[in-house]
């Protein structure tokens, strides 16, 4: 028996498969099923018990609610999921940005910590051959270095890495990222259907529109 294990002789749950989860794959873009048949027989090599849902795979749910809360994705909407290295707003666990070339574009106001957006350039260079001024961009806060931040997010098996196209420092990053966002979801640019739950229609100077109307004299 595998004294060292947390749930042994526990049937297997959404909030056992989250935390299997995140310690195999942690920066890792995996299959589903991968996902699903790994985490079932970790758990039980470790004398967990079965699941015990009739219904609903707890790892598949487990997925959907790291999605619905930012700590994993499933950007091509198909089999692959990515899970973050860290699903903290804290990036204090990784000392590096993973050495990719994440040079902000623009960066503006002032403070410790950030929101920042970013995106990857398919989707701009799509957006501007079909003459529009927005895609998909994904807005996020970081308490410390928002490189390593979205480093974390990032690393991944996809065929090129995100552009930074803003970074707002500031000292109230709660407050400033859900206004923004709140902001956006108002004009109807929210992403509903996109991986997690931070990605919307927009673009880098956009969104900094947002922030001069909104918060251009308070900082």
């Amino acid at each position: 028996m595998n004294n060292q294990y947390e749930y042994i002789e526990k049937p297997l749950t959404p909030g056992i498969a989250k935390k299997l989860i995140q310690e195999l794959f942690a920066g890792q873009t995996v299959q589903r099923q991968k996902i699903i048949s790994d985490v079932e027989e970790t758990h039980l090599e470790r004398d967990g018990l079965p699941s015990r849902a009739q219904f609903n795979n707890p790892v598949t749910l487990a997925l959907y609610n790291m999605r619905r809360e930012g700590e994993a994705s499933n950007p091509d909407k198909g089999a692959n999921w990515l899970i973050p290295s860290s699903a903290q707003d804290d990036d204090s666990v990784d000392p590096e940005p993973n050495n990719l070339d994440l040079e902000p574009e623009k960066i503006i106001g002032s403070g410790k910590q950030s929101v920042y957006l970013y995106y990857y350039p398919v989707y701009r260079r799509l957006a501007e051959l079909e003459g529009k001024r927005v895609w998909a961009c994904k807005i996020g806060k970081a308490r410390n270095d928002p490189l390593i931040r979205i480093s974390a997010q990032t690393r991944t098996a996809l065929p090129e890495y995100p552009k930074v196209g803003l970074i707002i420092k500031t000292n109230e990053f709660g407050l400033m990222e859900t206004t923004i966002q709140n902001i956006l979801k108002l004009q109807g640019k929210h992403m509903q259907n996109a991986p997690g739950t931070e990605w919307f229609l927009t673009s880098p100077s956009e969104v900094e529109t947002v922030y001069e109307n909104n918060f251009g004299n308070l900082e």
